[in-house]
């Protein structure tokens, strides 16, 4: 049987980090934090947390949030 379709509002938030190196990106959902997107300076990938701890890699930023979002949709 398939689920319902729902609809639910995604924001992305620059997070607050001391060092100007690395880019750090919250996404949330529902005011609710589902995941990270962490890069430094001289990386060339972005590293990717997930809600449950999970680390991952994405080549762009569009890929990490994707991955992020389908991981909640998975297990939400």
């Amino acid at each position: 049987m398939a689920r319902k379709k729902k609809e639910e509002e995604i924001s992305i938030i620059a997070g607050k980090n001391d060092s100007d190196t690395v880019t750090e990106l919250e996404v949330l959902a529902k005011d609710q934090k589902i995941g990270e997107v962490l890069r430094g300076e001289e990386d060339r990938h972005y590293q990717v947390v997930y809600e449950n701890g999970r680390k991952g890699t994405a080549v762009s930023i569009e890929d990490a949030v994707r991955s992020i979002i389908a991981e909640y949709n998975l297990h939400k």
